[in-house]
């Protein structure tokens, strides 16, 4: 049985398929990144705080909606030189000072999303347990960004959450976390 790809605006047009089976288009690709801030769902939340002491959670978050949300990257300078764990965690958190973060999305034409989730600045969360480090961030020259990016992002399911944590504590710390929301049906 022969079976043809044909185009579909009705000019019968077959499309050109070579002797591996690989079908020759043209195409425009998108970063799903890009294509999901088009649609206005990437959020950045910037804050500064103090972590009090060594080893102390200054940022959290959780995901309470039914999408994943996920993490595209995170811009952070410190004080001083400082590493940053970049921790799947569980448990209850207590804050100290914690304080909502308010979302600003990247796209300037669409209006701020507010995901289904729990986000807190602090200087020191307690009541998590530590799950693992995903990632961590050396900022090996005070007052200098370092930049965590990566392609395959931090994916954060309903009812899991990450948390950063410093390993020195102490510093002022300035930070920008970009969430974008992921459904997987409008993509």
């Amino acid at each position: 049985m022969e079976v043809s790809i044909k185009d579909g605006t009705g000019t019968q047009q077959e499309a050109k398929v070579d002797a591996e089976g690989r079908v020759h288009t043209f195409a425009v690709v998108e970063s799903e990144d890009r294509h999901v801030n088009k649609e206005g769902r990437t959020i950045s939340y910037y804050f500064t705080t103090t972590p009090v002491g060594a080893g102390d959670y200054f940022f959290y978050i959780e995901n309470n909606q039914d999408v994943d949300l996920t993490i595209t990257d995170i811009r952070i300078m410190c004080a001083a030189t400082e590493t940053i764990n970049v921790n799947g965690v569980s448990g209850t958190p207590s804050y100290t000072a914690g304080a909502d973060i308010t979302p600003v999305n990247r796209n300037r034409g669409k209006t701020a999303l507010s995901p289904s989730a729990t986000v807190k600045l602090d200087t020191n969360t307690t009541g998590l347990s530590n799950d693992g480090t995903i990632f961590f961030i050396r900022c090996d020259t005070a007052n200098k960004m370092a930049h965590l990016r990566t392609t395959s992002n931090i994916i954060i399911p309903k009812g899991t959450a990450v948390a950063l944590e410093a390993v020195t504590g102490t510093a002022l710390i300035t930070c920008v976390v970009s969430v974008s929301v992921i459904d997987e049906e409008s993509l």
